[in-house]
């Protein structure tokens, strides 16, 4: 399980505690990724929140400008305003981060990744998502990725869990099976 900085984690579970009184989790969770999106789509936007050559007051500033265009929900703009205001805004990706695990663990979701040596179909995606809920006796959201490297199989890592189904990890354990046997 990822941890995050305690900074992330107070503001992040200040966030929370307000959305859930508002009854506005989803919606601010929603409107979080939106944003966290964009500022992937726009590399030069991390940067200026980090410098240091730029005072809080002209990050500030740039950053209420921009939010006038964007639709989010009131609370998470003065939340933002607020991390603006505090020099605050290089935290803002492990902020979201921890937010959605809060939001996860409330709705008893986990979420990990699984890399495999070919793209999954849809089939075979809900069947790994059906063993790894039975695992961990948690709703799984799994994003999947091509990972060259492995020869055959897959692995995942899910909510602290590593299962590792490569052919690799098979050809070990068959290695370490006939060292036994032959001694």
């Amino acid at each position: 399980m990822k941890t995050f900085s305690e900074l992330s984690s107070r503001y992040a579970t200040a966030l929370f505690e307000i959305t859930e009184e508002m009854n506005s989790t989803e919606k601010v969770l929603n409107d979080l990724r939106s944003l966290a999106k964009a500022f992937d789509k726009n590399p030069e936007i991390t940067p200026f929140l980090m410098a240091q050559g730029i005072s809080k007051e002209t990050k500030s500033k740039a950053f209420r400008e921009a939010m006038q265009i964007n639709s989010v929900a009131s609370e998470l703009k003065s939340f933002l305003y607020l991390l603006a205001d505090k020099g605050r805004l290089g935290l803002f990706g492990e902020i979201v981060e921890a937010f959605q695990s809060l939001t996860d663990g409330i709705h008893g979701v986990t979420r990990g990744t699984v890399r495999s040596a070919k793209a999954l179909d849809e089939d075979e995606q809900q069947r790994i998502e059906e063993i790894v809920s039975k695992k961990t006796g948690k709703k799984v959201i799994l994003s999947y990725e091509v990972d060259p490297s492995i020869l055959g199989g897959l692995i995942a890592e899910v909510g602290g869990y590593r299962f590792d189904d490569t052919l690799k990890s098979h050809l070990a354990r068959l290695k370490d099976e006939l060292k036994r046997s032959a001694h």
